[in-house]
């Protein structure tokens, strides 16, 4: 089963919609992390149907979703957030522990606008980069294991 991260549009609608349709055939959920939520809310408008999940970033003012979320995929526990609550700017020490505290298998989150992919003790931790640059990132999770795949458009 795949998702496809997505973060950091920054209005740059245009990248996430070829995102989007680039992988709707082959993707079970999108992940959208965060600045700016307009970009996304213009995806669902044209794809109303496909299967996401969302939260709001640092310039994401007045938005109605929430901070961080956690869910179940495929067996395996997945802690989203945008990352400035956690200070990644500054590190992912504080993120990385808050995520191992509530038993998550994968962290995603976005904010440095840089591209990440690592396993560490356990934790898949990953950031998409910005869409508005054309990156983003995808994770099959099967029963072999679970692959992170850094992306650009």
């Amino acid at each position: 089963m795949r998702i496809v991260v997505i973060s950091d549009s920054h209005k740059r609608q245009g990248n996430i919609f070829d995102i989007i349709e680039k992988h709707m055939d082959n993707t079970d959920l999108f992940v959208f992390l965060g600045d700016v939520d307009d970009d996304f809310d213009s995806v669902l408008m044209l794809y109303p149907d496909i299967k996401y999940k969302r939260v709001v970033g640092n310039n994401d003012f007045y938005s109605p979703y929430k901070v961080e979320d956690e869910f179940t995929f495929n067996g395996k526990k997945v802690f989203i957030t945008h990352g400035h609550k956690y200070m990644v700017k500054h590190g992912y020490a504080t993120i990385i522990s808050h995520a191992k505290n509530i038993g998550a298998d994968i962290c995603l989150f976005g904010h440095t606008h840089v591209q990440y992919s690592e396993y560490i003790d356990g934790l898949y931790v990953l950031n998409p980069g910005a869409a508005r640059y054309g990156e983003y990132a995808m994770i099959d999770v099967t029963n072999q294991g679970i692959m992170m795949i850094l992306c650009k458009l």
